[in-house]
């Protein structure tokens, strides 16, 4: 594993910290657990890996509906946390040097459902902490060590007929100026199968990269597993840079 047992054990903690907040919320009285036969359950857990060439993330997290089920309108409160490592070059004083590094994720988001017909609307805002733990230092990357910020998320779910779908998440924070969004477009071609394109981007105060590809869901009443794949790279800088092959799966169960 890359880095010290002192940088590995805070990026532990933050991660650990996360995951309580999450335990806490799963265990929390809810009004819509004292319906004896409720429609869909009230709380939502997941958990994803997500790897290419340079990179690789776990990360989990929960979502509670306090007052509702998930497919309700109301109030919903978020944590998550997660951990990967990535490595880049750069040339530094006429020679190429390489790095290696750490990261790390948690957030505490607090925000609201509401279905407008086909539209399912989520906002969320709360707080988020990333580290990057780079190896050796680089004095050329402002994109180092811990930061605390604000952080707001969007979520949007349309449906198209019967069979077709469309959706948009988009997140930030101001901890590293951290970005990512991504849009999927699918269709149920058998029971719950949908294939589907994706695009999506990710970012940060140092560096942005963009991912094209497919994907496949399969989804049941209470839960989905997804899986995606397909090229990224500086797409904004180069097209034809896009060859760095990625993949990503995605669980996810309400209860």
């Amino acid at each position: 594993m890359l880095g010290d047992s002192t940088t590995v054990s805070r990026l532990a903690v933050a991660c650990a910290n996360a995951a309580a907040v999450a335990l806490l919320l799963l265990l929390a009285p809810s009004s819509a657990s004292a319906d004896p036969a409720p429609r869909y359950g009230w709380r939502e857990v997941w958990a994803g890996a997500d790897a290419s060439s340079h990179v690789w993330l776990l990360y989990s997290g929960a979502t509670v509906a306090p007052y509702s089920d998930m497919f309700s309108d109301g109030l919903r409160l978020r944590a998550a946390a997660g951990y990967g490592q990535y490595s880049y070059a750069g040339e530094r004083r006429a020679q190429v040097q390489s790095y290696a590094a750490n990261t790390a994720f948690a957030e505490a988001l607090v925000g609201y459902l509401k279905r407008l017909g086909p539209l399912t609307a989520k906002a969320f805002i709360g707080a988020a902490a990333i580290e990057h733990d780079i190896h050796p230092l680089d004095p050329e990357n402002p994109v180092q060590g811990r930061e605390f910020g604000p952080k707001a998320v969007v979520e949007l779910w349309l449906n198209m007929g019967s069979s077709a779908w469309s959706s948009l998440d988009a997140s930030w924070t101001s901890a590293h100026d951290t970005y990512a969004g991504r849009v999927r477009s699918g269709y149920v071609v058998y029971e719950g199968v949908s294939l589907g394109v994706e695009a999506r981007i990710n970012g940060n105060a140092l560096d942005r990269d963009a991912r094209g590809g497919l994907f496949v869901r399969y989804a049941w009443t209470g839960g989905e597993v997804s899986l995606a794949g397909g090229l990224a790279g500086r797409f904004f800088d180069d097209a034809r840079d896009m060859r760095d092959p990625y993949a990503t799966v995605n669980w996810l169960l309400q209860y």
